[in-house]
């Protein structure tokens, strides 16, 4: 009686396409970590994440898929912090049936609104960004570059004020697409028709860059390898190094 979900389930984990990183929210100081799991249209099982800063300006963090799906490294470098906004540089790379390497951009804001009357500070995540995407050998056997847009958030923390609110954010969503323009014009990402020789948009330049596999898994070239997303969740809470006061045993 399992054996069709069995079998479900191992179509959509060979049928994986590529993974991202999962960034912190809030800037990492030197020695503070942040660890959590992420769910995502792009892999079947969870996959879990650890950040931890080796500076105020660089973090890196590793992921564990499972089995390997989206298991990879990658690292962070805050370019700006001003004015509660940051602007951070990621460098990834991803394990899975097509193994990608990923350049983010991201512009992360932090609105924090004080209520006098409440005796209340809240705070709300807003991010974007944009991502250059390369599969060097994907489950095809042929290159895909991609490049495109993500965009993310959090719902709202609150706290008795500014100087006293939650670290990091119960959740945060992401959403992004990546298109690789080589295998088909970017007005044909939404038709509903599979992109092949009957599609209106259809040219033969297109032909050397299959969507799907003979097995009929999508490739490295289909559109649904570079849509993602996910959502992730932070476990426990933010830890950072101890500080040694001066004069201290």
């Amino acid at each position: 009686m399992f054996r069709p979900l069995y079998m479900i389930i191992i179509a959509l984990a060979l049928s994986a396409c590529a993974t991202h990183p999962s960034i912190s929210p809030i800037p990492l100081k030197q020695g503070e970590t942040y660890m959590g799991y992420t769910l995502s249209a792009e892999n079947v099982l969870p996959m879990l994440f650890f950040r931890r800063g080796l500076t105020d300006n660089w973090d890196l963090g590793l992921r564990l898929g499972l089995p390997i799906y989206g298991s990879g490294i990658d690292i962070s470098r805050l370019l700006v912090e001003k004015n509660e906004r940051s602007d951070v540089l990621n460098l990834a790379c991803s394990l899975n049936p097509n193994y990608n390497l990923d350049f983010t951009y991201y512009r992360v804001s932090h609105r924090t609104k004080v209520d006098e009357e409440k005796k209340r500070a809240v705070r709300r995540l807003r991010y974007y960004g944009l991502r250059g995407m390369f599969i060097p050998n994907g489950i095809g056997e042929g290159r895909s570059a991609r490049i495109g847009i993500l965009i993310g958030g959090a719902p709202a923390v609150k706290g008795e004020d500014s100087e006293n609110l939650p670290r990091f954010y119960r959740f945060q969503w992401e959403i992004g697409y990546f298109h690789d323009f080589s295998s088909m014009p970017l007005r044909a990402v939404l038709s509903p028709l599979p992109f092949d020789k009957d599609h209106e948009l259809w040219d033969e330049r297109f032909a050397d860059y299959p969507h799907t596999t003979d097995s009929g898994l999508p490739s490295e070239h289909h559109r649904l390898t570079g849509l993602s997303i996910r959502i992730s969740f932070p476990l426990g809470k933010s830890r950072s190094r101890p500080v040694t006061e001066e004069g201290g045993s």
